[in-house]
């Protein structure tokens, strides 16, 4: 799914799906409270429980799912910016919320209901608008290497193949970085490659000599020519392409260890 700009503000689609569908369900559930004083306050109580079980519930699921990426970084389960969660599983803490609404406040059971409807609707009808990135393929272009000899990346195909798109100037770029390139090491059946965008040898090679990181799979791209292919808005952008090169999906801004593993083991998943 595509990434979508408000103004200076860049949300991966997943994210601008989650807040179209939070936003949805209070608006919908503060007009029900407007036109029901007695039930207000029961109304505004219960809509905040009701978000708060799908958030926890659908977080708990996809920590569940990448538990040994989590034991390698715990405090990533507090970054809920960085994406990372289990439709299924909030949907669970969603119903579990709305039983206990349904026990504890009957007739607030009704507009909660319809204010979940609403979201759903919401969520389908915007991820029907939004593009779809996937689908694309490896373009045929020679990246750079950073001793200046040409690299094409089509010929990567044949294994699965995950795209970092960075800069030196970008802070999520930063903060990522380190950390996949310790996945890349530790990863055989998928090659990961960072992919600078816009800037010249020295500054990359200073940059990484100042973090005392290496230069394993890192490549140049002068001229911004990926992100023209695959229409992107901001960095940093992660692309997973599968064994046929193959976009499977792309994702914006900081990506988390789990994040990461979850994408390569779809990727080695799907592999012939």
């Amino acid at each position: 799914m595509s990434a979508v700009a408000i103004g200076p503000l860049v949300f991966s689609g997943e994210r601008f799906l989650a807040v179209v569908a939070v936003l949805v369900f209070i608006a919908a559930t503060e007009i029900a409270a407007w036109r029901r004083p007695a039930q207000a306050e029961a109304l505004r109580r219960w809509s905040l429980i009701a978000v708060l079980g799908w958030v926890i519930a659908a977080r708990a699921g996809f920590v569940a799912m990448q538990a040994d990426s989590f034991r390698a970084a715990p405090l990533d389960v507090f970054k809920l910016w960085q994406g990372g969660f289990a439709p299924w599983a909030g949907l669970l803490g969603l119903a579990l919320a709305l039983v206990a609404a349904l026990l504890r406040h009957p007739k607030a059971l009704p507009p909660l209901l319809l204010a979940a409807g609403l979201a759903g609707s919401g969520v389908a009808v915007t991820q029907a608008a939004l593009p779809d990135q996937a689908g694309g393929r490896l373009p045929a272009i020679h990246l750079t290497e950073l001793s200046g000899r040409p690299y094409p990346l089509a010929e990567t195909a044949g294994r699965p193949l995950v795209v970092n798109l960075w800069a030196t100037w970008c802070p999520p770029c930063r903060r990522e970085l380190p950390m996949m390139m310790e996945v890349a090491a530790e990863t055989e059946g998928a090659q990961i490659l960072f992919v600078n965008q816009g800037e010249t040898a020295a500054v990359i090679e200073r940059y990484l000599a100042e973090q005392s990181l290496g230069t394993a799979g890192m490549l140049r791209d002068p001229e911004g020519v990926v992100m023209e292919t695959f229409e992107l808005l901001g960095l940093p952008t992660t692309l997973f392409f599968d064994a046929e090169g193959r976009l499977q999906t792309a994702h914006t801004g900081e990506i988390s260890r789990a994040q990461l593993q979850a994408g390569i083991d779809a990727l080695e998943g799907a592999a012939p």
